[in-house]
């Protein structure tokens, strides 16, 4: 028999452990999720942006809240002298608020 595989989204998460506190506590007071969808938590599989579910073939569910996390992003003077840290804001959705994109979900 031969059964394929199928691979689990990755994310673009890079191993912060204060990311990896911050999302876990959003998701712990989130409205549509909670404490119980930590059990299974993979910060490398189970949260993205919008964008990132889509280039992997998953569309967010109608009616899902975000997560509401950051990132730091380094950032360069025009020289490319300087480096500093900026923080942006990024929404992420649980794997639980996705569905995979099929023929008949476009």
């Amino acid at each position: 028999m031969n059964k394929t595989k199928q691979k689990k989204p990755l994310s673009t998460y890079t191993g912060s452990e204060a990311t990896l506190t911050a999302v876990k506590e959003a998701i712990k007071s989130h409205p549509q999720l909670g404490p119980k969808y930590l059990a299974g938590f993979s910060p490398y599989h189970s949260a993205m942006t919008h964008a990132a579910w889509e280039r992997q073939g998953y569309a967010v569910i109608k009616g899902s809240k975000a997560i509401k996390s950051y990132t730091f992003i380094e950032a360069t003077d025009e020289d490319g002298n300087e480096k500093k840290m900026i923080r942006r804001n990024v929404n992420l959705f649980h794997s639980s608020q996705v569905q995979k994109i099929t023929k008949q979900t476009v």
